[in-house]
């Protein structure tokens, strides 16, 4: 089969979305499809053509004016590549792609991270929609796309290419949290510090190490010195492989309301961390509805604190989350998630022969 994925971008910046098409991708031409990646580039373009992916560059921006040109080159890549499938992992490649329909013969798949996103309707172009959960799936389909077009696949990171054979060792202050997110308020870290406050008051030699980085890092600085947590809270930055640090992890939390699908709890589940998450439905889907990790409620530092206390203060429960969050990682995984697209894309494929073919069949009556 000939694929062609379309992002923004390649770049090893913690965007999930770009984690699990890099996943994908490899895992797919590493059973011998054709597969070619449409980016502005990034650092995975090494990773990729390692895998025998061909990166080509196709600068895509959501710029109305710039649309003419993003087209016309990218008409001329599909005249050239010929794909029979073309997926769409952000909006901007999914009009380019459906503008261009067209003029190519080929099944469009669009995954859409989010149906809080704006932009999550306009993404129903595709020939097939993929919803990272049901609870993203049903808000697209009242929004007017036709049930029989949408489809469900997890986001499965579990196996991933883009790590090493082995994490850099790291080396961590006990007790502590670990937590992988993006330095944003709406990723619920200011709600995150407070319940480590509240925390700090029962594990006063309890330590936080945050993973990442975001627009609000002189915000959340500030407000750890309001708290007087500065001392306990390691701001680490990014790290591309935060695996060294969920093997030091006593407890891992995530605790953002509205992502599409928190692949760091998909990190976290493989590492073996008992895991704490704020409630949403895809911490629920991540989580195996709370079979795999700690759900609390959103918003509610105090819940936070509660179940980071608990699990602090109880080996025997952290290691019977520990083993909870290791059950079913199937699900999770690159493999699972490909053979869930080969099939979408089968299926697509089939569907669009069978249009022709009625198509063909019409005409010829008239």
């Amino acid at each position: 089969m000939k694929i062609l994925h379309l992002a923004n971008h390649t770049d090893a910046i913690g965007s999930g979305a770009v984690n699990a098409m890099i996943d994908l991708a490899c895992a797919q031409a590493d059973e011998g499809h054709a597969v070619s990646v449409a980016s502005s580039g990034g650092s995975f373009e090494a990773l990729l053509a390692s895998h025998r992916i061909a990166h080509i560059r196709l600068v895509q921006r959501k710029n109305v004016f710039a649309l003419p040109a993003m087209l016309s080159r990218f008409r001329l890549l599909i005249t050239r590549e010929r794909p029979e499938i073309v997926h769409a992992h952000m909006l901007t490649g999914a009009v380019l792609a459906r503008l261009a329909a067209m003029g190519g013969d080929y099944a469009l798949i669009v995954t859409v991270q989010d149906e809080y996103q704006k932009s999550s309707r306009a993404m129903g172009a595709g020939d097939t929609v993929v919803a990272m959960h049901q609870a993203v799936a049903e808000p697209l389909i009242r929004r007017g796309i036709p049930a029989n077009r949408v489809r469900v696949v997890a986001s499965g990171t579990v196996g991933s290419r883009r790590f090493g054979a082995a994490p850099t060792p790291v080396e961590l202050r006990h007790p502590n949290v670990v937590t992988v997110t993006g330095l944003a308020e709406r990723k619920g870290i200011f709600d995150l510090a407070r319940a480590f406050a509240l925390t700090l008051a029962r594990h006063p030699d309890a330590h936080l190490y945050v993973i990442g980085e975001g627009v609000d890092r002189v915000r959340f600085e500030e407000h750890l010195a309001s708290l007087n947590i500065s001392a306990n809270v390691h701001l680490e930055g990014f790290v591309p492989d935060p695996r060294g640090y969920l093997a030091q992890a006593d407890v891992f939390a995530l605790v953002a309301a509205n992502d599409g699908w928190p692949v760091a709890i998909n990190e976290a589940r493989e590492a073996g961390c008992a895991i704490v998450a704020a409630h949403s439905s895809a911490a629920a889907a991540a989580l195996d509805e709370g079979s795999a990790g700690l759900l609390v409620a959103a918003d509610d530092p105090a819940a936070l604190a509660e179940a980071f206390a608990a699990l602090l203060s109880d080996t025997a429960q952290r290691d019977t989350w520990r083993v909870r969050a290791r059950t079913g990682l199937e699900r999770l995984s690159v493999e699972r998630m490909h053979r869930a697209y080969l099939d979408i894309y089968r299926a697509s494929l089939a569907a669009r022969a069978s249009q022709r073919a009625d198509h063909s069949f019409e005409s010829s009556r008239r």
